[in-house]
């Protein structure tokens, strides 16, 4: 573990504790209130949630399959790609605007024998089908929800909305510049190499620059393959889609667990949707601490018992944050093992 990682690290042990000090704060002096939300979990809702979270990481890995080219198909599966969805919620969730991802995707993705310029092509491509479907459910949500949020969330809240969708965009328009524009990528690179021969040997800093070439042309011409594969791109466009819709339903089943028979579920996707977008804002590992913010100020229209609000805050982030990290260590530490083939890849 790097050092910057482990800063991390300390940094989501510290604002995990504050959060949790914070919660149970809360939870002082309302014994009658915890006693009756206890009395209406229901462990079957919340196996539900946790099943969803299970599936999200299936599709995601899905997503990365359906993305690689024919060769690499054969050489891995499914199964043995599931250490990438795993390693991308540890790295997102351990770095600040979750920048970690792609790097831990990359790392998965070699340990799954799949060239790192392909495999770079495929993380951005599948990052940038990611945006798009995020943000055209964002736009959905916002404009079918518009009249609820204004009425019903913190004022506060709903001025980060248009921000958020804004940095999105911006994403979105900078992946597709870097992946079909290799003209820029290459002049970006002769004008950053300069600062490289500050720390590294002549011949070495001629090595690097002449693999970093290679590996953006192999990246470019990656690129054009993958989105020149309709067939691909459309089938991961709707496994996404799929990813997306069942990581959204875990709130659902969440407060469900606490006998909310009542509640609506597109409204409970929709704001679980506001919050994925605000949370991308937050410079915090994880978004540790706005996240239960967040989703204390959009869901409190839907739960009335402050009790139960509190126990909700923490199993949702437990199944969809804390799982993520702890599965992604595990993953993390489990020897690369063969594909198809019965060859090992380290």
């Amino acid at each position: 573990m790097s050092r910057t990682n482990k800063i991390s690290a300390v940094i989501v042990v510290i604002l995990t504790a504050i959060v949790i000090y914070f919660l149970t704060n809360e939870l002082r002096g309302k014994g009658e209130q915890l006693t009756l939300a206890l009395k209406h979990l229901d462990w079957r809702w919340l196996f539900f949630g946790f099943l969803m979270m299970i599936l999200s990481i299936f599709l995601e890995s899905a997503v990365t399959y359906a993305m690689l080219n024919k060769a690499d198909r054969k050489k891995t599966t499914i199964m043995s790609l599931l250490r990438v969805p795993l390693l991308n919620l540890l790295g997102t969730g351990m770095t600040p605007f979750a920048t970690g991802g792609q790097p831990a995707q990359l790392f998965g993705m070699a340990r799954a024998g799949i060239e790192s310029g392909r495999a770079l092509s495929v993380i951005l491509m599948k990052f940038l089908v990611y945006q798009v479907v995020v943000v055209i459910f964002f736009i959905i949500a916002y404009f079918s929800a518009e009249h609820f949020i204004y009425a019903q969330v913190d004022p506060t809240f709903a001025q980060f909305i248009p921000v958020a969708i804004a940095i999105h965009a911006f994403v979105i328009v900078g992946i597709i510049l870097v992946m079909f524009w290799p003209a820029l990528t290459l002049r970006l690179v002769d004008f950053l190499s300069p600062l490289g021969r500050r720390f590294m040997s002549q011949e070495r800093h001629r090595r690097v620059i002449t693999t970093a070439k290679q590996k953006i042309d192999n990246f470019h011409r990656e690129s054009r393959r993958v989105i020149s594969s309709w067939d691909a791109l459309l089938v991961a466009s709707i496994l996404t889609i799929l990813q997306l819709v069942v990581f959204y339903m875990i709130p659902y089943f969440v407060i469900r667990a606490f006998g909310y028979e009542s509640v609506n579920p597109w409204l409970i996707v929709t704001m679980n949707i506001m919050i994925v977008m605000v949370i991308s804002l937050f410079p915090i590992p994880g978004g540790v601490g706005g996240a239960e913010l967040s989703f204390q100020l959009l869901f409190s229209p839907f739960v009335k018992n402050p009790a139960t609000m509190i126990l909700v805050i923490l199993l949702w982030r437990l199944i969809t944050y804390y799982f993520g990290l702890f599965a992604g260590i595990v993953a993390y530490m489990i020897p690369a093992r063969s594909s198809k083939r019965g060859k090992n890849v380290t």
